[in-house]
C-alpha cells in the first residue's frame, strides 16, 4: 500500500504555519483539504509504540537545509505541534484515496549533526502523563483515579 503524508506545524494557539509538506508526489505540488502541500524529502515514522500500546515517540527527518533547519528549529522553539495526516494512495492512477490517519505530536528535540546531510525532529505524545514534552498533564481533578502502575489485573 503505497501512503502520502501532509504535514504542517500548529501553534499552540491553535493556529497553523505557512509551512506545508508531502512527501509521496515528488516535484508537484498536491491539492488537500483546500491547501496546497508541496512536496518535500520529509520521512515520518509515526508507529512507533510500545508494548503496553502508548505511542509515546516518533520522528520526522528531512534534509540538512537551511529551510529545514530553520522550520524545525523554530518548532522546537516555541513549542508547536507536528500534525500528520497519511492518505492511502492509488496505485493505478495516483490519486488520493481514503484518509488513513491523522496525528499529533508534540516537539521533544532537533537532532542535527554537521556531519550528517540529515536532521531529525523528535517527537514525543503531546498528551502526556508525566508532564515531560507535551505541556498537558493528566490529573486525578480532571479524570479522578489515576493508575500507579502498568499492569492490568483481570478478575
Amino acid at each position: 500500500m503505497d501512503c502520502c503524508n501532509f504535514i504542517r506545524f500548529k501553534r499552540r494557539d491553535g493556529s497553523y504555519t505557512q509551512w506545508l509538506a508531502q512527501n509521496y508526489f515528488v516535484q508537484r505540488e498536491i491539492t488537500y483539504d483546500g491547501l496546497e502541500y508541496p512536496f518535500r524529502p520529509i520521512a515520518v515514522a509515526t508507529n512507533s509504540s510500545s508494548r503496553g500500546g502508548d505511542r509515546s515517540e516518533a520522528a520526522i527527518a528531512g534534509p540538512a537545509s537551511d529551510l529545514t533547519l530553520n522550520i524545525f528549529g523554530e518548532a522546537e522553539s516555541q513549542d508547536w505541534l507536528v500534525e500528520v495526516k497519511t492518505v492511502k494512495v492509488n496505485r493505478t492512477d495516483n490519486s488520493l484515496d481514503s484518509l488513513l490517519t491523522t496525528e499529533y505530536w508534540a516537539i521533544r528535540q532537533l537532532q542535527s549533526d554537521t556531519r550528517e546531510p540529515v536532521v531529525t525532529l523528535q517527537l514525543a505524545s503531546p498528551l502526556d502523563a508525566v508532564m515531560s514534552p507535551g505541556g498537558r498533564v493528566l490529573s486525578q481533578s480532571l479524570v479522578g483515579s489515576l493508575p500507579t502502575s502498568g499492569s492490568l489485573i483481570i478478575q
